[in-house]
């Protein structure tokens, strides 16, 4: 199996590939039934990737079959991917190998640059603990690392708003206890100094809690 194969594989088991170009790629393949093995060869080779079942048993095999030839969890990630913070222990194992390597610093405190130890995969990484309590990771190459180190970073998580807008792809914000939390006061002044003009409307969906707390938190801050 080639390096590009696997990469191919890869993307789909996680579902990075629609249904269909992978198919065809598949199907175009000749040289995967010894790697994949007869069962599984077959099973991607003749499934209904219609069927959203039968394409979910197939992803989930081929991820089990090609994590069982990997030193970490890398492969395995969505290109952009949402890792919680404790629960299973999903973020100790991808951070077992993945080492920072950049800082953004400054009012960017989220942003980060790391490296895997044991496969070289670049991340891009938002560490986004006040809100949604998640890493968000997306998948760079060496070029774009390599720019990154130059002070040239990426758009995607460069503003707080942009990483709490991504989190809201994945999940929904945490249920404060307290409403007046300073995770939550905070995040509130900070995406006021960010964007003046963001309306408290806005402001409420971001955090997901209601327009009149979101104007106490900005009231409490003197926005």
């Amino acid at each position: 199996m080639t390096a590009e194969q696997r990469s191919k594989l890869w993307a789909f088991a996680r579902g990075d590939i629609a249904e269909t170009p992978f198919e065809k790629w598949f199907l175009a393949q000749d040289d995967l039934e010894s790697p994949l093995g007869e069962d599984l060869h077959w099973s991607l080779a003749s499934a209904d990737y219609r069927d959203r079942d039968v394409v979910w048993k197939l992803r989930k095999s081929l991820a089990q079959h090609l994590g069982a030839h990997e030193g970490c969890e890398c492969a395995s990630l969505r290109d952009l991917a949402a890792i919680p913070m404790g629960g299973d222990g999903l973020d100790e194992r991808v951070f077992a190998t993945i080492e920072n390597v950049r800082d953004h610093g400054g009012d960017l405190w989220w942003l980060h640059l790391s490296r895997c130890s044991e496969c070289g995969q670049h991340w891009m990484i938002a560490q986004e603990e006040r809100i949604f309590d998640e890493y968000f990771l997306r998948r760079i190459n060496k070029e774009s690392a390599e720019r990154i180190l130059e002070d040239n970073w990426p758009d995607e998580f460069i503003t707080y708003e942009r990483v709490l807008n991504i989190g809201h792809n994945f999940d929904t914000p945490c249920v404060f206890l307290n409403a007046m939390s300073g995770s939550l006061a905070w995040s509130a002044e900070d995406l006021r100094k960010a964007r003046p003009e963001i309306t408290v409307d806005e402001i409420a969906r971001l955090l997901g809690v209601t327009p009149k707390n979101a104007t106490r938190l900005l009231r409490a801050n003197g926005s």
